[in-house]
């Protein structure tokens, strides 16, 4: 009996001895899940961390890529403006450029011109001082040749007088001689008359004699050395007229200008 009681206090102690073993690798084993779930909870915590973090890194990107995008459209777009701008701009250089090539030509045609009808002028004016040396007193004005004969030595002493003297004629002639010599030459003879106290009842005032004057000069450069008529014409002054209180007649000598300008016209048409 005793025998039986000692076999079962040993089975009783053995069992609990190994229940106790077996509570303590049970404890063991739950400290390490405890420990094993505190370290998964901090990797996840981290994890979600840096998941936030990586989300706030996508979304900055996002961000970035969009607001490149949309540079990058801009830059697009504005270099399109931009190149229109400077094929517009080029056009227009290139538009002014050949303005200026046109406006160039023209100049140098007008220039031309000048040069021929300047030419003229300054052999017209040697002509005459060639042929009537210090019979009259010859200038240039306003691109015109100028021949200024006092009027005393066309009409005499008196003032009120049309009628040409014998004398006078020598120096219309050789006047007459050099402008047949040059056809393309437009002539004004003007007529300039200081007679204020006219009693001749055949002569009206101061206009009606220096046209008289004029015309007589005029007269005799068709009639009797064959001046073409259509070449000349006759402007009478007066008192009023450019040489102030001297009387005198000019001889105004200007190539035409109608055909200096149809020349300026027709090199600028081509």
């Amino acid at each position: 009996m005793k025998k039986n009681i000692f076999i079962a206090c040993v089975l009783l102690i053995s069992t609990i001895s190994i229940q106790a073993q077996k509570k303590k690798d049970l404890l063991e084993e739950i400290d390490k899940l405890r420990k094993e779930v505190k370290t998964t909870k901090a990797e996840l915590n981290d994890s979600r961390k840096k998941e936030k973090a990586t989300l706030i890194q996508v979304q900055t990107m996002e961000a970035q890529v969009k607001d490149l995008k949309e540079t990058n459209a801009s830059l697009l777009t504005n270099m399109s403006s931009f190149t229109q701008l400077s094929n517009q701009k080029a056009k227009n250089l290139e538009t002014s450029l050949t303005s200026l090539q046109e406006k160039d030509k023209q100049i140098k045609t007008i220039n031309d011109a000048i040069s021929k009808s300047d030419s003229i002028k300054l052999t017209t004016l040697t002509v005459f001082k060639n042929t009537l040396g210090g019979e009259a007193n010859i200038a240039v004005k306003n691109g015109a040749v100028l021949i200024t004969l006092a009027n005393t030595a066309l009409f005499g002493e008196s003032d009120k007088s049309f009628v040409i003297q014998d004398k006078a004629k020598g120096v219309l002639e050789k006047i007459a001689n050099a402008l047949n010599s040059k056809p393309d030459l437009k002539i004004i003879v003007e007529g300039n008359s200081n007679a204020l106290n006219i009693k001749d009842k055949s002569i009206l005032d101061n206009w009606d004699l220096s046209s008289k004057q004029a015309s007589a000069v005029v007269r005799m450069l068709q009639n009797d050395f064959k001046v073409d008529p259509k070449r000349m014409e006759v402007l009478g002054k007066s008192e009023y007229g450019s040489q102030s209180i001297e009387t005198a007649t000019r001889i105004i000598i200007d190539p035409k200008f109608d055909e200096f300008y149809g020349l300026v016209k027709e090199k600028m048409k081509n």
